[in-house]
């Protein structure tokens, strides 16, 4: 391999081309650190002051840092993709498909689907236990004893509860049916395996998947303990991670029928 400095990479430059450049026709290496950068900057920042200002400039902005030449983020905007039309477009224009999964393709793919042989009661009693761990220790804190005591004291304590136990998850929770205007869902009882916006879709003891509409139905809880606790689907037509952020008000009555 040839030297480098036989080819002239390393030559000086000519006297026409540094007059023309109307730069600092000679920046001498550092003779301390053998370093090209420190001498530039040293001869070129600030000549007119003193060089203490250009070895200031140097140590605080150059030494042992990590200096972009070209603005990676702008040019890899600007190179394959752009905003064109509210979509996302290539270099040519070509509108680019989105990696998300669709609805359509969630359905087809049958992603929430429980299958035939996964839909055991057996299989979601331990989900239970861990529902019933989860509801102990997020009534305990609000400083509640546990569900035993999710009726007593006074309104603005029974208030409270209930607050934290409508925005709860409720995925492993023990439900049963027990007023409904399609009188088929009264008396459904079973663990909650998937919620929706609509509806309840709960496993029974006879390895049943149920699925139960929100709407014009009341749902009763049930805890470790035997306690119980009504909620009115109308009000829970939304989805979980909706209702974890929404302020519920307190209605006087719900017309079921």
């Amino acid at each position: 391999m040839s030297n480098p400095t036989e080819l002239g990479l390393y030559s000086t430059l000519p006297e026409t081309l540094k007059k023309r450049s109307g730069g600092t026709p000679d920046v001498p290496v550092d003779p301390v650190t053998k370093k090209f950068t420190q001498g530039y900057i040293e001869r070129t920042v600030d000549q007119q002051i003193s060089d203490v200002r250009g070895q200031v400039a140097y140590r605080d902005r150059v030494d042992g840092r990590e200096l972009m030449l070209v603005n990676a983020y702008r040019e890899s905007a600007s190179l394959d993709t752009r905003r064109v039309g509210g979509f996302k477009r290539d270099s040519k224009g070509r509108r680019i498909r989105r990696k998300t999964v669709t609805a359509k393709e969630r359905r087809s793919l049958k992603l929430f689907e429980i299958p035939k042989d996964k839909q055991k009661y057996t299989l979601f009693e331990p989900l239970n236990c861990m529902w019933n761990q989860y509801m102990a220790q997020l009534l305990s804190a609000g400083q509640i004893k546990g569900p035993e005591t999710l009726f007593r004291g006074d309104v603005k304590q029974r208030q409270n509860m209930m607050g934290r136990v409508v925005k709860a998850d409720l995925h492993g929770a023990m439900m049963e049916v027990v007023r409904s205007k399609c009188p088929n869902f009264v008396g459904i009882r079973g663990i909650v395996a998937q919620e929706t916006k609509n509806t309840f879709r709960m496993v029974t003891a006879d390895d049943r998947l149920a699925t139960v509409p929100k709407a014009k139905t009341a749902f009763s809880v049930v805890f470790a303990d035997g306690s119980q606790c009504t909620v009115f689907g109308d009000q829970f037509a939304f989805r979980a991670s909706e209702r974890a952020a929404k302020k519920f008000k307190p209605k006087p009555t719900v017309d079921i029928d």
